[in-house]
């Protein structure tokens, strides 16, 4: 059996902030539906999917408060995590859009350089060279 990533799951407030965001880093909006109490999104990159959930109830909700790389220490999903060919320029392509600051720092572990930005939600998002494997 060969097992590929294919999707994942986020539950989020503002429908057009958080496409917007993740349109940045290429993905397209593949498909749309729509309940009473919440509208579905499906973004794609290459055979990647973001499958938003946005329920009416979390409109007005407050952004999340995690701290870098969202509580490693705590059971659950802590980010999402983007490869690049080159941190320096990735994060300057984000600065410019407004997606990340002067406080937006890279960082190494062994080889690998990273840095963490937030989504409109405060979810952490990982931008990674890693070439360890």
């Amino acid at each position: 059996m060969n097992y590929l990533p294919h999707h994942t799951a986020i539950s989020i407030r503002d429908i057009n902030k958080t496409i917007g965001f993740y349109e940045v880093f290429g993905f397209k909006e593949v498909h749309r539906y729509e309940d009473p109490d919440k509208t579905g999104i499906k973004l794609k990159l290459g055979n990647y999917v973001l499958e938003l959930f946005a329920y009416k109830q979390n409109g007005l909700k407050p952004e999340l408060r995690l701290i870098l790389g969202n509580n490693l220490d705590e059971l659950g999903v802590k980010h999402i995590g983007f490869t690049v060919v080159d941190v320096d320029a990735a994060l300057d392509d984000l600065k410019s859009q407004g997606l990340a600051d002067e406080s937006t720092k890279i960082l190494t572990k062994g080889t690998a350089r990273f840095f963490f930005v937030k989504d409109p939600d405060g979810m952490w998002v990982e931008i990674i060279k890693d070439d360890r494997y």
